[in-house]
């Protein structure tokens, strides 16, 4: 009777220290857990702040977008305007009093960069 209670002593040891193992094994899985919800937490976060940053940034590419087109509208207009009259104001005056032209090489150059001027508005006209 003894050896018997002696073996019940032991199972109950070993059951005894089989509880201690798996609450201890339980305890850190709950640390874990909660190390884990926490992470999951702040990554969330993380994420939603790069969505908001990423829609921050496509505004302010659609804005800079628009601000672009418009100094390219701004440019064709002005500027590619401004050089044909300037162009044609040197020609004018590469010209003796009788009409002939004083540099042939300058009358070729002003000639090309008109006719690019007039290709390169007619290019964006198309476009818009």
């Amino acid at each position: 009777m003894m050896n018997k209670l002696d073996d019940l002593i032991e199972k109950m040891k070993e059951v005894k220290e089989h509880l201690a193992t798996l609450a201890t094994n339980n305890e850190k899985f709950e640390r874990f857990m909660q190390d884990k919800i926490q992470h999951d937490e702040l990554t969330k976060q993380q994420i939603d702040s790069l969505l908001n940053n990423d829609n921050a940034f496509k505004k302010d590419l659609v804005h800079h977008s628009l601000l672009i087109e418009r100094h390219e509208n701004m440019f064709i207009k002005l500027l590619i305007t401004m050089f044909e009259d300037l162009f044609t104001l040197i020609a004018g005056q590469n010209q003796d009093k009788i009409g002939n032209t004083l540099d042939a090489d300058l009358k070729c150059r002003l000639d090309r960069y008109l006719i690019q001027m007039k290709k390169t508005r007619e290019d964006k006209s198309y476009l818009n």
